[in-house]
C-alpha cells in the first residue's frame, strides 16, 4: 500500500527505474497492478509516450480482469485545445487570418523578413497560403517549448526578423480578435500553465516518456506545484539513474558517449542492396526464426519501405495493418480538388476540363440525361478536331447538342462565382463524397468539413474567399487526412519508430534502420536553427539522438534471452538515393566498431542493378567508324598500351566507346586532385627521384624522404602555385606520409644490393617494341638491377586507396555470366585458388617481357607493384610470387588475342559488370541496366 504522505506536495517527481529485466509494457503494466499501485489506478492518471501506446496499455491492463484502469494519456492531451470549441480559430482559420495579413503587407514595413521579395509576390494567393503555413508550424515548433517570437528574439542572433516576425503575429492576433476568435496556441500555452487534472485524480504517472516537450514538462510541474504526486517509470536499471534527469529524459552528454551492444551482431544486422531485397529479408528473417505473427512487431523506420514491405508480407501471407493510414494527397479527391481550382476562375482551360470529366464527381455539373461517360466522348472529339484552349473557346467550336451539354456546365461553374460560395461548394461535397470510397469518404470529410465550417464563418464576418481560394483551402484540408483501412485479417501492425517502445512483442524487425531516419534527419530550419533549439529548449539533434540511442538500448537489453531484435538496411531506396546504417547500429569502438562498420558498409555481392525501379526507353544510337587499329592506308597502325589492351579485356563495348569514339565522363567542378592527379604527382616525385643519379642510390631513408618532400613541393608549386586550398594542402600531407613510408623502404631496398636501371623508361619510336605485329607504346616505372647485374625486377608505382598484390590485379576469377571476352584458355585452379582464372591485364607480364628482350637478361625478370596505399602501413615493395615463363606465355597468348580482335574490330560484346565494378564505370549512370541495352550501332 502506498503511504499516507504520498500524495503531498513534493518540488520533484520520483523516480522509478524498472530495470531491463522485462519487455517495456510489461514492466509498466506489472509495476501498475502492484499491491502498491493497484488499489490507487482509478486515481491515477498515466502519462504514455503516444495514443497507440495507451492504447496498448489499456488493452495489455484489461486482459488481468477485474482492474479498474487508470486514465490513459499522451502528453499533448495535458494541454490540448478543442478545435471544435467555436470560441477558438480552427485551423483553417488561423491560415486565412495569416493569409489575409501578409497579402496586404506593405514590404517596406518589413525589410528584414522580406529583403528580396517583389511588391507583388505576397498579393499572389497560393505564396500567402504557403508562408502563412510555415508561419503556423513555426509558432507551433517554438510553443512546444513555450516559447513565442519575443522569446526566439532574445535568444537569437537575428534579433531584427524576430521583431518583424513578432510584429506580424500581432496583426494577425488582432485580425482573429476581431473575428470575435482565440489564438489556439497562446490558449495552449496558458493551458500548460494552469493544468487541469480528470476528477479524483491525485497520482500521475509518466510511464515511460523519454522526450516530453517543455509545454508538457510545464504541466507537469504545475501538478507537482499543485500538491499531486508524479511518479516517473524509467525502463532501466536503477545503475542508469545518471543517466536520466528527473524528468527520464536520457542526458545528452553521457548517451552520446554510451556503447550500445547488439547480441550476435553479425546475425541481428541486415546489409541488402534496395528496398525490395530489404523487405523480403525483414520476412525471411520472421519465418527463419518461427516467429509466430502474436509474437512478431515490424518498425517502419524508414517510410520509403513501406511499398516494398507490404508486398512482401502480403506475399508471404501475412497482411501488414499500418495505423498511420494512407495519404489522401494522391487521392482522386485530391486531383478532384486541384482541377476545380483552375475551372474557378475566369480562364477555364479546356486540358483540366478534359481531365475533370474524367473523374467521379463531375455528375454534378452535368445537365439531367447527360452521363459522365457521353461528356468523356464528345469532350475527346472536340480536342481532337478542334484543339481549344479554354472552355469558352470550345463554345463556339462545337455543334448545337454538345454546345448545349457544354454550356450548362459552364453555367453550373459559374455559381461558384455568383452564388453563395459555401452552399454551392456544400453541394458539390456532398456529391463527391457520396461517390467516393467508403473509407476515403469518411477520412475526408471531416477535413473537408471543418474547411467548409472555416470558409461559411468567413462570410459570415465579411470575408468572402473566391471560389480558386476555397478550393485550395479544401485541398490543403485534404493534405493532412489519411485513410485507415480494416485490420481486418492482417497479422502485424506496421509501427514507426517511436511507437515500437511500447510493443510487447518478443521478436522486433526494425526495416530501414538509415542516417536520417533514426536518428530522425531534420533539415536546418531557416528561422530555428539547431543551435537556436538548444537555447530555446526545443527537441535538437543531440536531444534526438540521446532519445533514439536509449530507445534502441532498452529494446535490445530487455529482449536479450526471451526475445531479439534485427535491423534490415538498404544500400539505396526506390528513387536510387543511396542509404547509410544508422550510427545508432555503430555506438561502439575499437575493433568492434571497426568490424561492425566492416559489415555494414560491406560491397554488394550481387551482379543485379541496384539502382532502384528503371525503365528503359531509349537508346544510343552509335556510328560505326573506321577501326583506327586497322591498316591505315599507308600501311601504318596505331600503336596500342598495355592500358588500352587491359581495357578490351575489361569490356569491348566500352573500349570502342572510350577509345574509338572518345565518350568519357566529363568533370568540371573539382575542388581536389583526383586520383589521377593525385597518381601523377606522386609518379612525377618518384621518376624525379629514379633519374637523379645523386640521391636514387641512396640508402639513408632520412636524405630520401628530404629530397622526395622537396620535389613534391615544387611539383605542386609549380603545378598548382604557392598557396594551396585546404582540401589540396590534406593532399599533399597524404603523399607526404606516403613518401616518408617510401623512403625507409627504398632504403631498405638498396641496403639489400638492389640499384635503380631507369625510371619511366618510355618504349615507343624511339625504343620500338611490338606484340603480335603491332606496335606497342608504354612507359615503365622503373626498372632495377642487382648489384652483380645478374637479378632484374620490373616495378609499377600503385598509389590507389588499398594496397593490392600484383597478381590479384592480373588474375581474376572467370564467372561465365559477367559475358567477358574469353581471349584463350582459363587458368586452372592451384594451391588455394578454388575457381578458373582469366587475364584481366598483362601490364606486368609485358614489361618484363620487353626488359628480358631489350636489356638481353639471362633470367626473366621479377615483377611486381611498390604500393604506395592511404594506409602508410600498407606501403610496400610488393613482388608477384612464382612469377616464370610459363605465366608470362600465357598472358602473351592472351594478349596477341586481344590485340588481333581490336585490329579485325570486334568491339560489340558488352560486359555485364558486378557492383564492385559499376562504382568505377563511366558508363554507369547513362545505363544502370546495361550498357549492351542502352548501344545500338548504327
Amino acid at each position: 500500500m502506498l503511504p499516507e504522505d504520498f500524495f503531498l506536495a513534493k518540488n520533484t517527481p520520483d523516480r522509478v527505474f524498472l530495470g531491463w529485466d522485462n519487455i517495456l509494457l510489461g514492466s509498466v503494466k506489472k509495476w501498475l497492478l502492484s499491491d502498491a499501485q493497484r488499489d490507487h489506478l482509478a486515481q491515477t492518471l498515466v502519462i504514455v509516450p503516444t495514443s497507440n501506446s495507451g492504447r496498448r496499455l489499456r488493452m495489455s491492463l484489461s486482459e488481468s480482469g477485474g482492474v479498474l484502469s487508470p486514465r490513459v494519456m499522451p502528453p499533448s492531451s495535458l494541454f490540448s485545445i478543442d478545435h471544435k470549441d467555436s470560441e477558438f480559430a480552427s485551423r483553417q482559420q488561423s491560415l486565412w487570418a495569416w493569409t489575409h495579413v501578409i497579402r496586404s503587407l506593405s514590404l517596406k514595413e518589413f525589410p528584414v523578413l522580406f529583403p528580396n521579395h517583389d511588391s507583388h509576390s505576397l498579393r499572389n494567393f497560393s505564396s500567402a497560403l504557403s508562408l502563412a503555413k510555415q508561419m503556423l508550424t513555426l509558432r507551433d515548433m517554438l510553443a512546444d517549448g513555450d516559447a513565442d517570437f519575443k522569446k526566439a528574439q532574445e535568444c537569437s542572433p537575428e534579433a531584427e526578423r524576430w521583431h518583424e516576425l513578432e510584429k506580424l503575429e500581432s496583426r494577425v492576433l488582432n485580425v482573429l480578435s476581431n473575428w470575435g476568435l482565440k489564438d489556439p496556441v497562446l490558449a495552449k500555452r496558458e493551458k500548460a500553465r494552469n493544468p487541469i487534472l480528470p476528477p479524483d485524480v491525485k497520482h500521475v504517472v509518466v510511464a515511460c516518456v523519454p522526450d516530453p516537450t517543455l509545454l508538457a514538462l510545464l504541466a507537469l510541474k504545475g501538478f507537482l506545484s499543485a500538491g499531486v504526486a508524479v511518479t516517473v517509470l524509467i525502463h532501466a536499471p536503477d545503475s542508469e539513474s545518471a543517466s536520466f534527469d528527473e524528468w527520464g529524459i536520457p542526458l545528452s552528454d553521457v548517451w552520446e558517449k554510451k556503447m550500445i551492444n547488439i547480441p550476435n551482431w553479425e546475425e541481428r544486422l541486415h546489409v541488402t542492396d534496395n528496398n525490395v531485397e530489404a523487405a523480403q529479408k525483414c520476412v525471411s528473417v520472421l519465418a527463419e526464426e518461427g516467429t509466430p505473427s502474436s509474437e512478431a512487431s515490424v518498425a517502419l523506420c524508414d517510410v520509403t519501405l513501406n511499398t516494398a514491405l507490404c508486398k512482401a508480407f502480403e506475399a508471404s501471407g501475412w497482411m501488414l495493418f499500418d495505423p498511420e493510414g494512407q495519404s489522401l494527397n494522391a487521392s482522386g479527391m485530391m486531383h478532384l480538388l486541384r482541377i476545380m481550382r483552375q475551372l474557378a476562375g475566369e480562364k477555364r482551360s479546356f486540358e483540366a476540363f478534359s481531365e475533370l470529366v474524367k473523374l467521379p464527381g463531375v455528375e454534378v455539373l452535368l445537365p439531367s440525361g447527360v452521363s459522365r461517360y457521353k461528356l468523356a466522348g464528345i469532350v475527346d472529339k472536340i480536342s481532337v478536331k478542334h484543339l481549344p484552349e479554354t472552355l469558352k473557346d470550345a463554345l463556339f467550336l462545337v455543334n448545337k447538342e454538345d454546345k448545349g451539354i457544354l454550356q450548362a456546365i459552364a453555367d453550373q461553374l459559374d455559381l461558384l462565382r455568383d452564388g453563395v460560395l459555401s452552399e454551392v461548394l456544400k453541394g458539390y461535397l456532398l456529391t463527391w463524397l457520396e461517390v467516393a470510397d467508403n473509407e476515403l469518404a469518411e477520412a475526408a470529410e471531416i477535413a473537408l468539413s471543418d474547411c467548409l465550417n472555416a470558409i461559411s464563418y468567413l462570410e459570415g464576418k465579411g470575408e468572402n474567399p473566391v471560389a480558386e481560394e476555397a478550393f485550395e483551402l479544401l485541398a490543403e484540408s485534404l493534405q493532412t487526412a489519411r485513410v485507415t483501412h480494416d485490420r481486418f485479417g492482417t497479422a502485424l501492425d506496421l509501427q514507426g519508430w517511436l511507437e515500437i517502445s511500447y510493443d510487447p512483442a518478443l521478436h522486433v524487425v526494425l526495416a530501414g534502420m538509415h542516417e536520417k531516419c533514426v536518428p530522425e534527419g531534420v533539415s536546418e530550419d531557416a528561422f530555428v536553427p539547431d543551435s537556436l533549439r538548444e537555447k530555446l529548449e526545443l527537441r535538437d539533434a543531440r536531444g534526438r539522438f540521446a532519445r533514439d540511442a536509449f530507445l534502441l538500448q532498452s529494446m535490445i537489453t530487455s529482449r536479450q534471452g526471451i526475445g531479439r531484435v534485427d535491423a534490415v538496411t538498404a544500400r539505396v531506396n526506390d528513387q536510387g538515393e543511396v542509404r547509410n546504417p544508422s550510427r545508432l547500429l555503430m555506438c561502439q569502438e575499437g575493433e568492434s566498431l571497426a568490424k561492425i562498420v566492416q559489415h555494414l558498409f560491406k560491397s554488394s555481392t550481387s551482379d543485379k542493378s541496384v539502382g532502384g525501379p528503371w525503365h528503359r526507353d531509349w537508346k544510343v544510337q552509335v556510328p560505326i567508324e573506321k577501326n583506327p587499329y586497322a591498316k591505315n592506308d599507308e600501311g601504318e597502325l596505331r600503336s596500342l598500351s598495355p592500358s588500352a589492351i587491359k581495357d578490351y579485356m575489361h569490356c569491348p563495348l566500352r573500349f570502342y566507346l572510350q577509345r574509338v569514339k572518345g565518350m568519357y565522363k566529363y568533370t568540371s567542378d573539382k575542388n581536389e586532385m583526383d586520383a589521377l592527379d593525385f597518381g601523377n604527382a606522386c609518379h612525377k616525385v618518384t621518376e624525379r627521384f629514379g633519374k637523379d643519379k645523386g640521391i636514387r642510390d641512396s640508402s639513408d631513408a632520412k636524405e630520401i624522404a628530404d629530397y622526395l618532400f622537396a620535389e613534391l613541393d615544387t611539383y605542386m608549386q609549380i603545378k598548382y602555385g604557392s598557396k594551396l586550398g585546404v582540401s589540396l594542402m590534406v593532399q599533399v600531407e597524404s603523399a607526404r606520409e606516403r613518401l616518408r613510408a617510401f623512403s625507409d623502404k627504398q632504403a631498405a631496398h638498396r641496403q639489400a644490393g638492389w640499384l635503380i636501371a631507369e625510371s619511366e623508361f618510355f618504349v615507343g619510336e624511339a625504343v620500338p617494341w611490338s606484340v603480335n605485329g603491332h606496335p606497342i607504346k608504354m612507359i615503365i616505372d622503373r626498372i632495377d638491377h642487382s648489384e652483380d647485374g645478374k637479378e632484374w625486377c620490373v616495378w609499377d608505382y600503385k598509389t590507389s586507396g588499398k594496397a593490392h598484390p600484383p597478381e590479384s590485379q592480373h588474375l581474376k576469377t572467370w564467372k561465365a555470366d559477367e559475358n567477358r571476352m574469353k581471349l584463350g584458355e582459363l587458368i586452372e585452379p592451384t594451391g588455394r585458388q578454388k575457381a578458373l582464372r582469366r587475364w584481366a591485364d598483362v601490364q606486368l607480364p609485358l614489361y618484363a617481357k620487353f626488359v628480358q628482350e631489350h636489356f638481353k637478361t639471362e633470367r626473366l625478370p621479377d615483377v611486381g607493384y611498390i604500393n604506395l596505399p592511404r594506409a602508410v602501413s600498407d606501403v610496400s615493395f610488393s613482388s608477384w610470387k612464382n612469377f616464370d615463363q610459363e605465366t608470362v606465355d600465357h598472358a602473351m597468348l592472351w594478349a596477341d588475342a586481344a590485340i588481333e580482335n581490336i585490329r579485325n574490330g570486334e568491339f560489340s560484346q558488352c560486359t555485364q559488370l558486378s557492383s564492385a565494378d559499376r562504382e568505377w564505370d563511366d558508363f554507369y549512370e547513362m545505363a544502370p541496366d546495361s550498357l549492351g541495352e542502352a548501344v545500338i550501332f548504327d
